[in-house]
């Protein structure tokens, strides 16, 4: 049994690493993509660290990419709203969002949004229609950004 979860735990890392090789060479390999975490389905999170710009003394802008697992909710997700949308989600494999952080505020709100194919093809790209600022709660992927990004 040892030995089961062994494998599973060296599996697991080897896709990790895996996973990172391939969303560091998403689109042409322009972007710099750093490992934020992983969310509660097991999807990867990065950001794109020369993304980072400072609209206001307190406020931060940054493109993050989440990494779909191959049995994620959160792909699922997607796909279906690709389908309301009338695209196909064939080949989708990435989503990239540009998201805005209210560093004095612990607030976060998503600007802009793109899911793209493995080799970086855009699927479908939109200002999001849900520019409401949400709490970042501690403990967070948000969090972790949050304190990447955000000037003490």
């Amino acid at each position: 049994m040892k030995r089961n979860g062994l494998s599973y735990l060296l599996l697991f890392v080897a896709c990790s690493f895996l996973m990172a090789a391939i969303v560091a060479n998403a689109q042409g390999g322009k972007e710099e993509w750093a490992l934020a975490g992983f969310t509660k389905y097991r999807d990867a999170l990065f950001i794109e660290k020369k993304s980072i710009s400072y609209p206001s003394p307190d406020a931060v802008r940054v493109w993050s990419l989440v990494a779909p697992s191959e049995k994620s909710k959160y792909r699922e997700e997607i796909k279906s709203e690709l389908r309301t949308l009338k695209k196909s989600a064939k080949g989708y494999r990435f989503t990239e969002i540009l998201n805005e952080i209210d560093c004095r505020g612990s607030r976060i709100r998503f600007v802009q949004i793109a899911h793209l194919t493995e080799t970086g093809s855009i699927i479908h790209s939109a200002f999001s229609s849900d520019q409401e600022w949400k709490s970042i709660y501690p403990g967070s992927l948000w969090q972790n950004i949050q304190k990447t990004v955000c000037r003490n």
